[in-house]
């Protein structure tokens, strides 16, 4: 007897210490499978190897659709392969996509001088200026690398690049693009062709799985790729910002937050805030929006150290003891108690050396719990004091989105693979003031890179019909009024010890 097959899109999630591949149903956008591995780090946090990155890719594949193959008799059909990854992170490459050398992080700042004269060429900086400063920086001082390498390409062009062949520069944002006479400056100024491939859309379709990666994957050949996006964008797409007001809380290793506004409102607001939040337009089939967001530097970190320290004696017993925990933690009240944890510097994560050098108000009578429940909160007042003063200065949301498992959207290793307590949901709502929604498909930035693998594949007529696809919503959550003088009290604390700690934008990430 034949079986039946299920039409299928599939999504690769570049983070900064895992990586997720997600199996969405290609007609409902909603979630057959998912599955996680780590990418490793090495002694320098500046940088990684990026041949991990593909061996964690293949791993996630072959278990997510064994896990596929486990729930449903239907044989599961990949139609499509969508990318999305962190950045900016220089990745050098061979032509067939392998690592030349070490692929250098968001987070690495020694190509700090090259931005800025790169600034001055282009006439922009920061997030626009991409890869570019990092790869002037390696090719100056790393010859060995540089002659090694065919490419040097953003984390998710990369990727691409190694499953199609085809090496692209993704990215939906005009201002990014490169004249020709502006190219000829950056040739002149020490870049070289290898920085400046064709430049295409997210969600354009660059070519076909490859027999080689095919292979590696456990997939057939010739499957559509998708060209990728950076993850924070990508969770624009999984969370449906198509229209103004909507945001998403992006809970992930450093976390981040964006929301879509209309352009009046978002040049208003860069105004009266210049620095504090990103703006760049939305993507085109979304409109005329602008996206607003911020980044963080540790915050998903954050409860991921304080887990990982409680548990430090008994590991056997980790995934039954964080289920225990995070039930526990929900038990607390809002602001647990009387423990905060500091505001994350945003010049960079670094391990606290103990408790009291990550939490401020800690007695005798904080439990594990507590720990739990301070670095939870922490994660959601460090995005409701982002945005604040922007709320204050006009800027209209909505709902606030959530995503992945340090927001509680989505069950994860954190909360040891079960679903988050409905309390710690509602403390996002009750300390934003505002609803918090969850989606059917839960990590948004993976979300975002199946939409695009949708549209790649020609499962979607263009980026606007996918994004409404994948982030159906599925649990929506009030803010409790009796609440909101504590979150008011809880985020002028946060305040307070965001200035005392020197940070303007407290705990805003630099990249």
């Amino acid at each position: 007897m034949r079986r039946s097959v299920r039409a299928a899109l599939l999504a690769f999630d570049l983070g900064s210490t895992s990586v997720k591949a997600l199996l969405l149903d290609a007609e409902s956008g909603a979630p057959i499978a998912i599955a996680r591995h780590a990418t490793g780090g090495g002694a320098d946090p500046r940088e990684q190897d990026a041949d991990t990155w593909w061996r964690a890719i293949c791993a996630a594949t072959h278990e997510v659709m064994a896990l596929a193959a486990a729930q449903s008799p239907d044989a599961i059909e990949v139609r499509g392969i969508g990318v999305d990854g962190h950045g900016p992170s220089l990745t050098p490459v061979r032509a067939d996509g392998s690592a030349a050398g070490p692929a250098l992080m968001w987070r690495d700042r020694r190509s700090a001088d090259d931005e800025a004269a790169l600034e001055k060429i282009l006439g922009r900086g920061g997030w626009l200026l991409g890869e570019l400063p990092k790869a002037r920086w390696l090719i100056r001082e790393r010859p060995d690398t540089a002659a090694a390498s065919t490419w040097l390409l953003s984390s998710w062009d990369a990727l691409t690049l190694r499953l199609s062949g085809e090496a692209v520069s993704a990215f939906w944002d005009p201002a990014r693009s490169v004249s020709p006479a502006q190219r000829s400056a950056l040739l002149a100024a020490g870049l070289d062709e290898r920085t400046l491939p064709p430049e295409v859309f997210p969600g354009t379709r660059i070519g076909t799985l490859l027999p080689g990666p095919a292979a590696d994957l456990g997939l057939p050949a010739g499957v559509p790729i998708a060209a990728g996006m950076n993850d924070g964008l990508a969770a624009v797409v999984g969370a449906g910002l198509t229209d103004p007001g909507l945001g998403v809380d992006v809970g992930g290793t450093a976390g981040g937050v964006a929301v879509a506004a209309t352009p009046s409102e978002a040049a208003r607001i860069t105004t009266a805030l210049p620095g504090r939040l990103w703006s760049g337009p939305a993507p085109a089939p979304f409109g005329d929006g602008v996206i607003l967001g911020g980044a963080f530097a540790g915050t998903g970190r954050l409860l991921e150290w304080v887990v990982t320290e409680l548990l430090a004696n008994d590991p056997a017993a980790a995934p039954a003891r964080r289920a225990e925990l995070f039930r526990a933690a929900a038990a607390l009240p809002l602001g647990a108690d009387g423990l905060m944890a500091k505001p994350i510097s945003h010049l960079g994560w670094s391990s606290p050396r103990s408790v009291d050098d990550a939490f401020v108000g800690r007695t005798d009578q904080h439990s594990a719990a507590h720990l739990v429940r301070a670095a939870i909160e922490s994660g959601a007042l460090a995005v409701a004091h982002l945005l604040a003063p922007a709320i204050k200065a006009g800027l209209q949301i909505s709902e606030m989105r959530l995503s992945g498992p340090a927001t509680g959207a989505a069950p994860g290793p954190l909360s040891g693979g079960e679903p988050v307590p409905a309390p710690l949901i509602q403390l996002r709502a009750d300390l934003f003031g505002m609803p918090v929604v969850i989606g059917q498909n839960p990590e948004a930035s993976a979300a975002g890179a199946a939409a695009l693998a949708g549209v790649a594949a020609g499962t979607f007529a263009n980026l606007r019909e996918a994004s409404h696809a994948v982030a159906t919503s599925a649990q929506r959550v009030e803010p409790d009024q009796r609440a909101q003088d504590r979150a008011r009290e809880l985020l002028q604390k946060h305040g307070e010890l965001s200035t005392a700690a020197g940070e303007s934008g407290a705990g805003r990430r630099e990249d």
